[in-house]
């Protein structure tokens, strides 16, 4: 994974002018199923560029570390915090084999889980992640849609388009999705089921596991209305997760 990230660079740069990473969509759902992180020390893990971790800071953690496998997206994380800092720590690391970070109120990730190459890596994930959580802490992620349909509507309006998809796919299949920002590209992941995410996520000692599908914010359904969102809505590519330790 970390060979694609470091080859995309500074593609992603743009990605978050995309409907379905806009703050109406992707950003509205993550924090709404997050809450409040006021105070809070935050892990934000696969945190590429950073995005989501500047604003985890912004939104008023006390702490946040950011990690991500790929140098290049750290790199580019850090020239964000130099030229505005935060008070942010960023890391190069696998989350299944990440050294001790200290012990967090909140993991974020978002996009990670489907890049696990097995069972048993996503397993090391997971626990990799309790392990950073103070007891009574939350895991919240945000995810390929285990029950993305290929008879659904594609997302492509939306800024992402999955590419091939098979009807029936199986646990551990190679996906494949183009993101269309100004200078377009692919990444590649594996599709899990839910139920594999969730055997991961219980066996590394989580419970309380709660799938939250995508919506739409006030704001964003005031600016383009119900019915450009709705196709998105009906077969979201990605959803969200929460789980306590």
């Amino acid at each position: 994974m970390s060979a694609q990230y470091d080859q995309i660079g500074d593609k992603v740069a743009d990605w978050d002018v995309l409907p379905v990473r806009s703050e109406f969509l992707e950003g509205h759902t993550i924090f709404k199923a997050l809450g409040s992180v006021e105070e809070m020390s935050v892990l934000d893990l696969a945190c590429g560029d950073g995005l989501y971790t500047r604003q985890l800071k912004a939104r008023g953690a006390a702490r946040v570390v950011g990690v991500d496998i790929s140098e290049e997206m750290i790199r580019g994380a850090r020239q964000y915090e130099e030229a505005q800092p935060q008070g942010i720590d960023y890391h190069v690391a696998d989350v299944a084999d990440m050294r001790p970070l200290g012990s967090f109120d909140v993991v974020t990730a978002i996009y990670l889980l489907h890049y696990a190459n097995s069972p048993e890596h996503m397993l090391r994930m997971c626990r990799n992640i309790h392990a950073h959580l103070k007891p009574g802490g939350s895991f919240v992620t945000y995810a390929f849609n285990p029950e993305f349909s290929a008879k659904g509507p594609n997302s492509t309006r939306y800024g992402i388009t999955m590419l091939d998809f098979p009807e029936a796919p199986r646990d551990g299949q190679a996906l494949s999705a183009e993101l269309h920002t100004k200078s377009p590209f692919t990444i590649h992941f594996s599709y899990w089921s839910r139920d594999t995410h969730e055997q991961a996520l219980r066996e590394a000692g989580f419970r309380d596991i709660t799938w939250l599908r995508p919506e739409c914010s006030p704001e964003g359904l005031a600016k383009l209305g119900q019915a450009f969102w709705q196709d998105y809505l009906d077969n979201p590519h990605a959803v969200a997760l929460r789980c306590e330790r």
